[in-house]
């Protein structure tokens, strides 16, 4: 990717090629792709897409691989629809030039920064957020990690994959989903969000006092697990279920 420029938030204008652009994954917190909307464009350009060469957002941060390394990924967090009708283009005239396009590049430290900056570029409205289950979930997911990523040096949510007693933020959002779906979280006020967070912190150390008195037995399933989340002072993750959520999420309305 050649820089063209930095702005000040950090952030810089690449210029990379179409190809390039489409191979990037969109962002998990991204809206669903509206398909009329994406024919539109494709209408518009009139089966010409060099057209479509600026307007993108892409974030990167690092995630943990298999082997537990962490590897900087990238994710296309805005221009999803114009990215849908290259993409579209190249898998119905694979032997076409490609072309440059101009993205703008933010590296964020966690999903949490990820979404405050979707908000800032996409200029979501509180009315969007109340009724479209993604912008829901990235709401929660958000306050969610402020409360517990106070120690920016030890994440206790993670981007991708990660190893317990560290919980990735794309299982959260994946069980927040589910209960988006039950109507669980499908009418929020600003009060449930801090609600959210202090029943979360309540059952969170329930569960470490829970294990320390386990740890004092003889015999404790999960010994070395339960060692770590109590130094950690996170035992949430230790359900990979997360079937704690409902509750806490219940707790919050």
């Amino acid at each position: 990717m050649a820089t063209l420029h930095r702005y000040n938030d950090g952030s810089v204008l690449k210029v990379i090629t179409a190809r390039e652009l489409v191979a990037v994954p969109i962002w998990k917190g991204q809206r669903i792709l509206d398909k009329a909307h994406a024919d539109n464009i494709k209408a518009a350009v009139e089966g010409k897409p060099t057209s479509l060469d600026s307007g993108y957002s892409i974030v990167k941060y690092n995630e943990e691989n298999a082997d537990g390394r962490l590897v900087e990924c990238s994710y296309l967090i805005d221009g999803q629809h114009r990215a849908s009708v290259i993409r579209d283009y190249y898998q119905e005239n694979f032997c076409e030039s490609d072309f440059k396009v101009t993205v703008t590049e933010k590296s964020v430290e966690s999903e949490a920064e990820a979404i405050e900056y979707f908000n800032r570029i996409n200029n979501v409205k509180a009315q969007q957020w109340k009724t479209e289950p993604q912008l829901i979930i990235n709401r929660y997911l958000e306050a969610f990690e402020k409360g517990f990523n106070k120690n920016k040096k030890q994440l206790l949510i993670r981007p991708g994959t990660t190893a317990r007693p560290y919980l990735s933020s794309d299982h959260l959002r994946e069980a927040l989903k589910r209960n988006v779906e039950l109507d669980l979280i499908k009418h929020i006020h600003a009060e449930a969000l801090a609600k959210f967070v202090r029943a979360a912190e309540e059952y969170n150390r329930q569960l470490l006092n829970k294990f320390a008195i386990e740890l004092t037995q003889a015999s404790v399933k999960d010994e070395k697990l339960k060692e770590r989340a109590i130094k950690a002072n996170f035992a949430l993750a230790y359900d990979t279920k997360l079937g704690w959520l409902s509750s806490v999420l219940t707790q919050a309305l």
